[in-house]
């Protein structure tokens, strides 16, 4: 028995296939300017499933993490195939799943009966594009693939995707990774300048630090990679370190006021944090 169709609601997209099996309710608009996942890409997502009756069999959200899957290849149910492709990033929806569209007639006991049609309230976070490996490429392919990967990182970047834009950052700098030609070093270099850059947005000092790290193995007097490692080193709280960056970095490029006022604030942070340990101490042994 087909399912009846879900009534339209003013301002919610409501949707489905051609023969009823799968409807789609739009919840929350997503970032139209990115598309919508590929098949075969590998998809980032939080799910709650609910029967009809409303009673919940389980959920995404009460587990650590995101569900990873790819989408489009039979991984997860047809439903979930077809609807997930259709969706943005960002985006919430409901899916319902008819049985032939979910776990068929046989259910997935014990907590889905015999031809249940099932609920999903799903929201996409991302996703990633299946592309060759590292090894299947040559060096005109690798730099090719990490110039393409950087450039969406650039457009997640200033789009405020802060996450996605590291995400790509980290990728592309994969495929240059060891090469040693110097187009392929400066586009590494490039990489994980902006990757430290999106980490220092999300205030993932150590991962910051790690990328300018990086970066600075190829470059050793990069301004920028100094004082990007300098600047995460300072807010993880390792002022000896932050201040021996930054002033490497002021020595390289006296002219660079972002450095030098990160070198002042690096000295603010360092008396104050030494103030607040005296007080403590003070009060352990008054």
């Amino acid at each position: 028995m087909a399912l009846a169709p879900l009534e339209d609601a003013p301002g919610v997209d409501i949707s489905h296939d051609q023969d009823g099996g799968l409807f789609k309710e739009l919840v929350t608009e997503g970032d139209a300017s990115s598309g919508s996942p590929p098949v075969g890409s590998k998809v980032k997502v939080h799910y709650v499933g609910t029967l009809l009756d409303g009673s919940k069999f389980d959920s995404s959200r009460d587990r650590p993490g995101f569900f990873e899957f790819k989408v489009g290849v039979g991984q997860v149910i047809k439903g979930w195939d077809q609807g997930i492709c259709t969706m943005k990033k960002g985006e919430v929806c409901t899916l319902t799943c008819r049985h032939d569209y979910a776990y068929g007639e046989s259910g997935h006991p014990p907590k889905i009966p015999a031809g249940a049609t099932l609920k999903f309230e799903v929201e996409l976070f991302g996703w990633k594009e299946e592309r060759k490996q590292k090894w299947e490429l040559d060096e005109a392919g690798k730099q090719a693939t990490a110039a393409e990967l950087k450039e969406k990182g650039t457009a997640a970047l200033k789009a405020g995707s802060n996450d996605e834009a590291y995400e790509l950052y980290v990728d592309a700098a994969s495929y240059v990774e060891g090469e040693s030609a110097e187009p392929a070093r400066a586009l590494l270099l490039s990489c994980q300048l902006n990757a430290a850059a999106a980490a220092l947005k999300l205030k993932e000092w150590a991962l910051a630090e790690a990328a300018a790290g990086k970066a600075l193995a190829v470059e050793p007097a990069s301004v920028k990679a100094l004082y990007r490692r300098g600047t995460a080193r300072m807010h993880g709280g390792d002022f000896a370190a932050a201040k021996a960056d930054l002033r490497a970095a002021a020595t390289a490029d006296p002219k660079d006021r972002a450095v030098r006022d990160a070198f002042a604030e690096c000295g603010r942070r360092e008396a104050e944090a030494k103030k607040a340990e005296k007080a403590v101490a003070a009060r352990m042994f008054s």
